[in-house]
C-alpha cells in the first residue's frame, strides 16, 4: 500500500526536470535514438537508486579485483570524461536528472515507501515527464 506521505516538492522537481529533458530530446536531429537511450538510462537509474547500496558496492568492487579490469575501467572512465567535456550541455541536463531522482528517492524512503514502490513511481514519473516535454515541444513547434 502506498503511503499517504507524498514528497510533493521532490516529485515536482523530478517531473519538471524530465519535462525539460524531453523537450531537449525532441529537438535533436534523430530524436528516436535519443529517446531510446534516455528510456534505457531511466530504467538503469531507477534500478540503481531502488537497489540496496550494499549490493551496488559489491558490484563496484568486482571492477577493481584485478589490474586488467582496473585498467579497462580507467580507459572507459577517460573516454567518458572526454564525452562529458564534449557534450557538457547534454551532460548538465543528465546530472540534474540524476540529482532530482536521487532527491526523490531519499524523500520517498524517508516517507516509508518500499523499494518496489520507489522504483515504479520513479520510472513512471520520469517517462511521463519525458513524454510531456516531447509532446509540448512538438506541439509548440507545429503551432508556431
Amino acid at each position: 500500500m502506498l503511503s499517504f506521505k507524498i514528497p510533493w516538492l521532490s516529485f515536482t522537481l523530478l517531473l519538471l526536470t524530465y519535462i525539460t529533458l524531453g523537450w531537449l530530446l525532441e529537438a535533436f536531429d534523430d530524436p528516436i535514438a535519443a529517446w531510446v537511450i534516455a528510456i534505457i538510462c531511466i530504467f538503469l537509474l531507477s534500478t540503481l537508486l531502488a537497489s540496496p547500496w550494499s549490493q551496488s558496492k559489491n558490484d563496484l568492487e568486482l571492477l577493481f579485483k584485478s589490474d586488467t579490469r582496473a585498467f579497462f575501467v580507467a580507459v572507459v572512465g577517460a573516454f567518458l570524461i572526454v564525452l562529458i567535456i564534449s557534450w557538457f550541455h547534454i551532460f548538465a541536463h543528465g546530472l540534474v536528472a540524476v540529482s532530482s531522482a536521487t532527491l526523490f528517492r531519499l524523500d520517498a524512503q524517508a516517507a516509508g515507501w518500499s523499494e518496489t514502490q520507489i522504483f515504479w513511481i520513479l520510472t513512471a514519473a520520469s517517462i511521463f515527464g519525458l513524454v510531456i516535454g516531447g509532446v509540448a515541444q512538438t506541439w509548440i513547434y507545429w503551432w508556431l
